[in-house]
């Protein structure tokens, strides 16, 4: 029997992964009292965590916030870089408006799409006040970039709406509920799979093929917890540097 890394899953991942051995164990051995009993108790704990995570449940508030957060930030560098182009293009007039510019880019943070969400959108928030002022408005128009500070506040908007959902979703969670459930679900199914594995073992006529079942469910949710590892890494980085 494969390992199932517990610790790589998020909650929508360990339901989902205790519903499909569930329904596996169900088809194959429906008269196996002892395999029926621990199924009946994971799916009571499975119940309990998709009550505990409220909204958020199967949500794609996380994806949509990486998303709409690597827009923001796109949008951003591509400003920043668009008036460092003008500093020394030949023209007088645009050299000067592309050096006020960078200045003022420069004061608020060269750099402010790596920080953390909270800090980035004070920055941004910054930025544009010192971006409004007459003498900025003409130097923006004189290099024609007017156009890339009006996207880049569109996808701050954008930003804010998910996060702003995000929060408000998530103030509805029962996080004693979902540890709890989550803790129950991962006891009885480390139960459940020990079982199958020694049986396997012992009978394998009757419960190898239950096994390869199972094997091929954990290999298909780890691919997908790792996949999205990396990207997950980063934004669990970004707000736990906004919350301390």
């Amino acid at each position: 029997m494969k390992t199932l890394p517990f610790s790589l899953l998020n909650s929508n991942e360990l339901y989902a992964i205790a519903i499909r051995i569930v329904e596996a164990c169900k088809l194959s051995h429906p008269d196996n009292e002892y395999l029926m009993k621990l199924c009946v108790l994971i799916l009571v704990a499975n119940s309990d965590l998709r009550r505990g995570l409220g909204r958020t449940f199967n949500s794609e508030f996380t994806s949509q916030l990486l998303d709409s957060d690597e827009e923001r930030d796109n949008a951003f560098v591509g400003l920043r870089d668009y008036i460092r182009s003008f500093c020394n293009s030949g023209d007088t007039v645009k050299d000067k408006a592309g050096v006020y510019l960078s200045e003022i880019v420069s004061s608020v943070g060269n750099s402010i799409h790596r920080m953390p969400y909270a800090t980035e959108t004070t920055k941004l928030d910054v930025l544009f006040e010192d971006l409004s002022t007459p003498a900025a408005g003409e130097a923006l128009a004189t290099i024609m970039a007017t156009e890339r500070l009006e996207r880049l506040k569109e996808k701050q908007q954008n930003f804010e709406k998910v996060y702003q959902s995000k929060v408000a979703a998530e103030a509805g969670i029962d996080f004693p509920l979902i540890k709890n459930s989550k803790e129950t679900i991962t006891f009885y199914l480390k139960g459940l799979l020990s079982y199958i594995e020694t049986n396997s073992k012992n009978e394998p006529a009757q419960f190898s093929s239950i096994e390869e079942k199972i094997n091929g469910i954990i290999t298909d949710a780890v691919a997908l917890a790792r996949a999205r590892g990396t990207r997950k890494e980063n934004a669990e980085k970004k707000e736990d540097n906004t919350a301390a």
